[in-house]
């Protein structure tokens, strides 16, 4: 038909007609070899395009005022049985979009200041009778160091002892000498850069380096005296011990090894327990899929903690044997070549170590050593920091079970000893600057760790606690119609807090703030929502294998029953027949019990004949009257 068209316009219009169907012609060819051209976008990119929008989030601003609900409306209990367990599917590109972008003008090196610098240091020296030269020098971000090369005859340690006197006539702060250099033969001279740049998380995790790192464990440590990038590698190392001054840079620390390992693995590749005493470090990761309890906060439930995880690691290591492996990357790799689930790393955070061996001493001291000797093997790595590096502190035990190491800024040379077992730290300038002792070595290493700001932690933990409580909502809350903008506003409030934990003061109020709000949404009665609100706290942290044997103790404490029928089983049989209903939601609320010990009343009062079974969400019926209720508890 085209080619009858073309001919009769050849044809009708002549010479005018050709260049016609000549330009017809071509743009018909680039219309068939290239579609996009016209708008149109081919079958595979409009499927690509599809599942980035899918799997990407987009930040928008906070609503201004109350989001509007809708109106409450009656729906039908559904079945929340057989809906599956879902982590968010977000991608690591996806939230290291949410990281600050690196500004460029704080990328340049002052070129000058390091030219005056090296004729400095040869005249200053020379001032003190050391003849010799600067052969190199390396800028990096915080410090620039100078090779400096002694003329025959110079001891190395009379350039070190100089070390002060060098820095007041160069006008310095602080001068660190590194003497010799390793496989070098030079003298180091770190002299501080006037103008000192803000090492960002984003530009370290943008590169191809730490894309390749193989193990999900691998992290962003930071950027070394030349400014060369330094990635690290959890499981290599295998436990980390962190000490520094309060600003030095410690909790930074801490929070771009968590960041690095949630932009590059998934919950069912690693999980977290996470030690906070101080109760505000870590809490901005509450709620994020990762972790395998809320954030441990209570003393002594922290040495819980850590006893069940020496009995995680007895365990991993009977199936070990069973299986014969010798460690985790030898049954993750059988297993998946079997289509089994894959055992997860499990990576132990303590925050404020000081706080916890000063107030419990050896009682959290020795299932410390004992996980920092053998769970290497199993997959469960440390992480422990301290700002109190002194020796009732970092005991002996503990510094022979963490060979490698970090020291930021500390107070004195005796606290940089006790960390590092020599000197130095106490020359660091703080706000990142730190020393680090890599695997294998003792030689030390001066990087400046990068920069994630609060916000940062905050954005990247919301985005993914969102996603993940969007997909609970939707299996303990089916009436619940999808909105992304409402869930989000739970979040940023904080009162998807109260699904996590209830111990801590102040979260009965968000509970009923919840309540509320999921029965405006649901259409449900009190009950049934704060029934699903226990259910989903229950369930929200899903267990690795080893804890459905040993599980780790709730925050919640359960009071202990002795004998064979609960005190107050008589009482609350009275109040489920008053009220002519029944449910551990009833019984946490009128007896003031916990939701474990009001879920064993219901137990015995269908085991006595009380009420009847489990229907689904509904209310458990009562079978008994009042004068029935006496004539049972009579023979009970």
């Amino acid at each position: 038909i085209a080619v009858s068209v073309f001919q009769w316009i050849e044809n009708f219009a002549g010479i005018a007609g050709k260049i016609i169907v000549s330009l017809l012609f071509i743009l018909l060819s680039i219309y068939v070899l290239f579609p996009g051209i016209f708008g149109k976008k081919g079958e595979e990119e409009e499927a690509q395009k599809k599942i980035i929008s899918e799997r990407e989030i987009v930040i928008g601003e906070k609503p201004a005022g109350k989001v509007k609900r809708r109106k409450t409306r009656e729906k039908p209990v559904t079945s929340i049985e057989g809906k599956p367990y879902v982590y968010p599917a977000i991608s690591g590109e996806a939230l290291l979009k949410l990281l600050n972008k690196v500004p460029v003008a704080e990328a340049t090196v002052d070129r000058e200041e390091c030219e005056k610098n090296k004729k400095l240091i040869e005249e200053k020296l020379k001032e003190f009778g050391v003849d010799g030269r600067v052969v190199a020098y390396y800028a990096g971000p915080v410090v620039t160091r100078y090779e400096y090369e002694p003329a025959p005859g110079i001891k190395v340690s009379r350039i070190v002892n100089l070390a002060d006197d060098l820095a007041l006539r160069m006008k310095s702060n602080k001068i660190r000498i590194v003497a010799p250099l390793p496989e070098k033969g030079l003298i180091g001279i770190e002299v501080p850069n006037r103008k000192r740049r803000i090492v960002y998380f984003r530009e370290l995790a943008e590169r191809e380096e730490f894309r390749k790192l193989k193990s999900p464990l691998g992290f962003a440590l930071g950027v070394d005296t030349a400014g060369n990038p330094v990635y690290a590698d959890l499981s290599k190392m295998p436990h980390l011990l962190i000490a520094g001054a309060t600003g030095s840079g410690k909790s930074v620390c801490i929070n771009t090894i968590i960041t690095s390992i949630l932009l590059r693995a998934t919950p069912e590749e690693v999980r977290f327990l996470l030690i906070d005493p101080k109760r505000i470090e870590l809490s901005y990761y509450e709620g994020i899929p990762h972790l395998l309890v809320p954030v441990v906060k209570d003393r002594k439930l922290a040495v819980e903690a850590l006893k069940s995880a020496v009995k995680w690691m007895d365990i991993r290591y009977r199936h070990f044997a069973r299986d014969g492996v010798r460690d985790i990357e030898s049954h993750n790799k059988r297993a998946k070549e079997r289509g089994e689930e894959l055992l997860p790393y499990v990576v132990i955070i303590i925050d404020e170590f000081a706080d916890l061996i000063l107030t419990t001493g050896r009682e959290i001291e020795e299932p410390l050593a004992r996980l920092a000797q053998m769970a290497r093997a199993v997959g469960i790595h440390l992480v422990v920091a301290t700002q109190r590096p002194s020796v009732d502190v970092i005991t002996g035990m503990i510094k022979a079970n963490f060979p490698v190491r970090i020291a930021f800024k500390v107070p004195s040379k005796v606290d940089s000893r006790t960390i590092l077992d020599e000197m130095g730290a106490e020359k660091l300038l703080g706000r990142g600057d730190m020393l680090f002792i890599p695997p294998g070595t003792s030689e030390l290493l001066r990087l400046h760790g990068p920069f994630v700001s609060e916000e940062e932690t905050k954005e990247i933990t919301k985005i993914l606690t969102i996603d993940y409580i969007k997909g609970m909502l939707s299996k303990y809350f089916p009436e619940m119609e999808d909105g992304y903008q409402i869930i989000k506003e739970l979040v940023e409030r904080n009162l998807h807090i109260p699904m996590i934990r209830i111990d801590e003061p102040g979260l009965d109020e968000r509970e009923n703030i919840l309540v509320d709000f999921l029965m405006e949404e649901t259409g449900l009665e009190e009950d049934e929502v704060r029934k699903r609100i226990m259910e989903v706290r229950a369930n929200y942290y899903r267990m690795i294998p080893e804890m459905l044997e040993v599980p780790l103790e709730k925050a919640e404490e359960v009071q202990e029953i002795e004998g064979e029928y609960d005190p107050l089983l008589e009482e609350a049989a009275k109040l489920v027949v008053l009220e002519g209903k029944a449910s551990a939601t009833l019984l946490q609320r009128k007896l003031k019990v916990g939701f474990a010990r009001a879920a064993r009343i219901i137990d015995q009062l269908e085991e006595i004949g009380v009420i009847g079974p489990q229907e689904g969400t509904k209310a458990r019926k009562v079978l008994v009257s009042l004068e029935e209720l006496d004539n049972l508890f009579g023979k009970h």
